[in-house]
């Protein structure tokens, strides 16, 4: 386009000064038509005695064709910081007339997973033997696209994306997120549309801002999935208190979501407190803190719920399981002949972490009470409560750039105990969180917790090596 502006621009300015040039014609009359040699273009007819001349008329076309360039809108991107993530490719934002702005943000996970199991079979709470089989795999783990800015109004703001996996097959459909809402001041937000149901912290805080390859065990295990609702969302006193609560269809919008019963919704919510200032983004400190940064928080979920067997088309919907990995809805899990259809899903947890040059330690808890069984047959537990926790050690030797780390986490309950262990190697490409290299190891001893996304096969015993590249934009 540029050049393009620069031939017309010159071409023009060629064309006025041989317009007002004087005529050499006039001076020494015209000369024999054999002698004259027609220009193919206007360039060809300057005659270049005047290199000052030629200087200025392409310092004045530079000039109007960046004055042209200036009023067409241009992208910019506007990259992570040290405390909040990329805003990504503003691709368009409005300085006057009609109110909008749109930027484009999202992130893609390439991985590599083989599980070595150490055992050939498990049997679930129904009495079914199951195998354990061993795992070699690439996928295209993640892949999340995502629009966001404001219309209208710069305080009715709005998000959307498009999440997709090859883990379920590369036919497989991308799942629709979206929120809209209004922005009344940091403090509060409300807004509504699909989105985490927000009950741990480790599932606020997310990918792609984890520690290691993925989220833990125990987190999997307990934390509920994604769901339409609508919630508030802001930060207090000087962004010190943060916190985000509303009403969802259900612990996930999947199965659970849909065929839900009566008006039961699920209600959540998730708070956190950075005394010291800002904490950044995830457990890890690759930012290297030059104070201490501590949070602390809470959340709580309360939801009657659909008793399920099978997940929806999100890979991350929730299926409610035993603490042996058998899923809650299963027939015969709770007794024999027995068929659970409805129950009251309650999870509360507590969180705590630490950074401080380059150091980090983090630390989440959950407790989990599962009642109000309704169905057929003869339930053998009235009630279900279920516990566990999670911790991370991390340590970013190189600031910004090469990191280890130390992971565990562990859940029991009364059908079994299951336990995860292991740790890996960060390497930051360019200093930055937007490109991430990782390879782990980590051991499973009979894990509960099931997800395609992860390593974690329901009732699996066996050790996982891990190695992704996280691109963020």
């Amino acid at each position: 386009m540029r050049t393009s502006f620069l031939s017309a621009g010159f071409s023009l300015a060629c064309l006025l000064l041989v317009a007002t040039a004087p005529s050499r014609a006039d001076e020494v009359g015209p000369p024999p038509e054999d002698d004259v040699e027609q220009a193919q273009y206007l360039e060809e007819a300057l005659t270049h005695e005047d290199p000052a001349q030629e200087a200025r008329i392409r310092e004045l076309v530079d000039e109007a064709v960046e004055a042209r360039l200036a009023g067409i809108p241009r992208p910019k991107y506007i990259p992570a910081t040290d405390i909040a993530p990329p805003q990504g490719l503003l691709l368009y934002q409005s300085t006057k007339g009609f109110p909008l702005s749109v930027a484009m943000s999202g992130f893609m996970q390439l991985r590599w997973l083989e599980f070595a199991r150490s055992a050939t079979s498990w049997t679930n709470s129904a009495g079914t033997t199951l195998p354990i089989n061993n795992i070699n795999t690439f996928n295209l783990n993640r892949v999340l696209l995502s629009f966001s800015g404001h219309v209208v109004d710069e305080r009715l703001v709005y998000r959307v994306a498009l999440f997709g996996t090859s883990d379920m097959g590369v036919r497989s459909a991308f799942v629709p997120l979206g929120v809209m809402g209004w922005k009344f001041s940091e403090a509060a937000t409300l807004a509504g549309g699909v989105t985490i149901v927000p009950s741990s912290r480790e599932w606020v805080d997310g990918q792609p801002w984890t520690v290691g390859v993925d989220r833990s065990m125990t987190n999997t295990f307990f934390r509920p999935g994604y769901s339409p609702g609508v919630f508030a969302i802001g930060s207090l006193f000087d962004s010190s208190v943060n916190y985000q609560a509303g009403v969802w269809n259900a612990i996930d919008g999947g199965q659970a979501g849909v065929l839900r019963r009566g008006t039961s919704m699920a209600w959540a919510g998730n708070t956190w407190w950075e005394p010291l200032g800002p904490f950044g983004l995830g457990y890890s400190d690759m930012e290297g803190h030059e104070d201490p940064a501590i949070r602390v928080g809470m959340s709580g979920t309360y939801a009657k719920t659909q008793a399920i067997i099978f997940a929806g088309l999100n890979p991350e919907d929730t299926i409610v399981r035993l603490s042996d990995g058998t899923p809650l809805a299963l027939p015969n899990a709770l007794g024999p002949d027995s068929q659970l259809r409805q129950y009251e899903f309650q999870l509360a947890t507590v969180d705590a972490g630490w950074k401080y040059e380059g150091w980090a330690v983090n630390f989440e808890y959950y407790f989990r009470l599962l009642d109000g069984f309704v169905g057929s047959g003869t339930f053998e537990r009235s009630s279900i409560y279920d516990h566990g926790g999670l911790g991370y050690v991390s340590w970013c030797f190189v600031p910004r750039t090469y990191e280890v780390y130390a992971r565990s986490s562990a859940l029991t309950g009364p059908y079994g105990t299951g336990q995860e262990y292991g740790g890996g190697f960060n390497w930051y490409v360019n200093q930055s969180r937007q490109g991430r290299f990782t390879i782990e190891a980590l051991h499973m001893n009979r894990n509960p917790a099931q997800n395609i996304l992860y390593p974690y096969r329901a009732g699996y015993t066996g050790t996982a090596i891990q190695t992704q590249f996280m691109m963020v934009f």
